[in-house]
């Protein structure tokens, strides 16, 4: 039964289980070989028993590596990548945005698109760490006010075609990485 998901999606699952399950066992080995190397003094007592541990160790790492870089390639390929993919155009030439409501710095979207005209971006802010949203780009330069605990900050620009920048201008937060591509066609 596929329940109308594609099957990529269920090998990332599984792909998703595997790497958890092989960092999980990796763990425990690492915790029980350490253990037993402190309290014990003989351990491993022969070269068999050493051999046995080197290479359980080996095979656990090499899976967990592969499970990872296999669950990373299947969630490029599915779009996890969020910064990949542009939040579509609304009608009416609005787009929103929202700051990290944890109080990182950064947007919930790095790539907005819009449609030609007066564009509109509308971030909100949930957290209490003061951010705005402002355009730059192509002699453009607007800024919107400054928000905290739940605000929202809005920047309106006539834009032609082209690529903008999108960021918050609170000192210090742009050169932490608070920042985006608005595309506008």
């Amino acid at each position: 039964m596929s329940y109308g998901l594609p099957v990529s999606t269920y090998v990332l699952i599984g792909a998703v289980n595997a790497f958890h399950i092989f960092g999980v066992l990796l763990a425990l080995w690492a915790l029980a070989v350490t253990a037993l190397g402190v309290l014990r003094e003989d351990f491993p007592r022969t070269d068999r028993l050493a051999w046995l541990a080197g290479a359980t160790s080996v095979l656990l790492a090499a899976a967990t590596i592969t499970s990872a870089i296999i669950t990373g390639a299947l969630e490029d390929h599915e779009g996890g990548e969020p910064e990949a993919e542009a939040a579509p155009a609304p009608a009416g030439g609005e787009t929103r945005l929202a700051a990290d409501p944890t109080g990182q710095l950064k947007f919930d979207e790095s790539a907005l698109e819009a449609q030609a005209g007066t564009v509109t971006i509308a971030m909100t802010n949930d957290s209490a760490v003061p951010h705005n949203v402002a355009i730059e780009g192509g002699g453009v330069a607007e800024q919107g006010k400054i928000v905290k605990d739940g605000g929202t900050s809005t920047v309106k620009a006539r834009l032609t075609p082209g690529s903008y920048t999108f960021y918050c201008s609170v000192d210090g937060h742009r050169q932490a990485g608070m920042q985006g591509t608005l595309t506008v066609r």
